[in-house]
């Protein structure tokens, strides 16, 4: 079993190793996900904090989210417009955003 330590150093290098670890703590899913925001797609039930570190790293990583709060909403298309496209019910603020920035 890795400890914490090694965990973070693991995923700090691929965040795509965050898959391997079981019950990864917040601060290696965000490790994981500031390193590649693909990563959250491995996560179960991620923190807004976790997702809105995946979308700002890589705004398509909303893909994952399920119910993405404004916040994180607005930060993935802050991050790449076209994302707007991924989110199912994105909020009038963020469609407003997205039409008066792209």
């Amino acid at each position: 079993m890795m400890t914490e330590q090694e965990q973070l150093r693991a995923v700090q290098q691929d965040g795509r190793i965050i898959q391997y670890i079981e019950n990864p703590s917040e601060a290696v899913q965000l490790a994981a996900v500031q390193q590649n925001g693909w990563a959250i797609g491995y996560l179960k039930n991620p923190s807004e904090a976790v997702q809105l570190a995946a979308v700002q790293q890589y705004g398509r990583a909303i893909y994952y989210i399920k119910n993405p709060s404004e916040t994180v909403q607005l930060a993935a298309v802050q991050q790449n417009g076209s994302t707007i496209c991924y989110i199912k019910n994105p909020s009038d603020t963020v469609r407003t955003w997205t039409a008066l920035f792209q």
